[in-house]
């Protein structure tokens, strides 16, 4: 099936990563559950257009209208396709609600609409010699035309712990409180022992660390794993198995030092990539988040 936005991986039978492509409208990844009868949506992606047309592949591949959405934590590229899924139970965690209240409710779309019109015009000059300026463009206008129709639109179905949906395939979403963000919310298929995570896994990419717990963090990855997934369907980067995870642990322990070196006055920019993370991509995103976290 072609797709504009986003690559589709069918990881086992009836549950498919949507992939976030380059065109810059998905940016986080996003999961397609054939529950049998039933279609579950994990993250709506970043813009209207993305969300649209998963939703619009998702019925085609199950036969069947979307039964449930998932917001895995608050972030804008896993909830700001929301407003697609209205008409259907969105799940997160209250504190995930809260913080889409919080950090989405006072900003505003007029705020929002110019700075990315700022940003666009600082772009503009660089982007015809530059390739990853004229991605971050394309990136940009996408935003600029999701901002002119955006409604926040907030989880409605709160859970404290556990949801179990049982059916054809038993479906266990679930949290354990804080890793990649104050409250994030994992989904696990037991059977197929197959793992949803949400950002708290990123496939092959150093994670953005900004308003996460590096030490809470490491130990929800071990809970996970203590779960013995075969496969893994990350935040972001593609699908994979239990390999996407093994390492994440004494990453994130890592990274607990290296936050104390940088407030004892080094600069994160001149700090390498922990031993297990070397071949990962985005070593500037990690020396990003360490100067975050050490002024926190």
């Amino acid at each position: 099936m072609t797709t504009e936005h986003f690559v589709l991986h069918e990881v086992v039978t009836g549950v498919w990563a949507a992939e976030a492509d380059l065109t810059g409208a998905s940016v986080g990844n996003a999961t397609i559950i054939d529950a049998g009868g039933k279609t579950i949506i994990v993250d709506t992606f970043m813009t209207e257009v993305a969300a649209q047309e998963l939703r619009r592949v998702s019925e085609e591949l199950t036969g069947n209208q979307v039964y449930l959405a998932v917001n895995s934590h608050w972030h804008a590229d896993h909830t700001n396709g929301n407003q697609v899924f209205a008409d259907v139970p969105i799940v997160s965690t209250r504190e995930t609600m809260e913080r889409l209240i919080e950090e989405m409710m006072p900003k505003g779309l007029a705020s929002w609409q110019e700075e990315i019109e700022t940003s666009i015009a600082s772009l503009q000059d660089s982007a015809d010699d530059d390739h990853k300026a004229a991605k971050q463009l394309e990136q940009l206008r996408h935003f600029k035309n999701s901002a002119d129709t955006f409604k926040l639109t907030l989880p409605d179905l709160l859970i404290d712990g556990r949801l179990v949906i049982e059916g054809e395939r038993r479906i266990e979403i679930e949290t354990r409180g804080k890793g990649h963000t104050v409250s994030d919310t994992v989904v696990w298929l037991p059977e197929e022992r197959l793992v949803i995570t949400g950002d708290l896994c990123w496939n092959g990419i150093h994670p953005r660390m900004h308003d996460g717990f590096p030490g809470a963090w490491a130990k929800y990855v071990e809970e996970i794993l203590d779960m013995d997934p075969l496969h893994v369907i990350p935040g972001h980067g593609r699908p994979g198995d239990v390999a996407a995870l093994s390492d994440l642990p004494e990453y994130f322990r890592s990274v607990e030092v290296l936050i104390d070196q940088v407030r004892a006055g080094t600069d994160p920019k001149e700090i390498p990539a922990p031993a297990v993370s070397m071949s990962w991509h985005g070593l500037g995103r990690m020396q990003a988040g360490l100067q975050v976290l050490a002024d926190r």
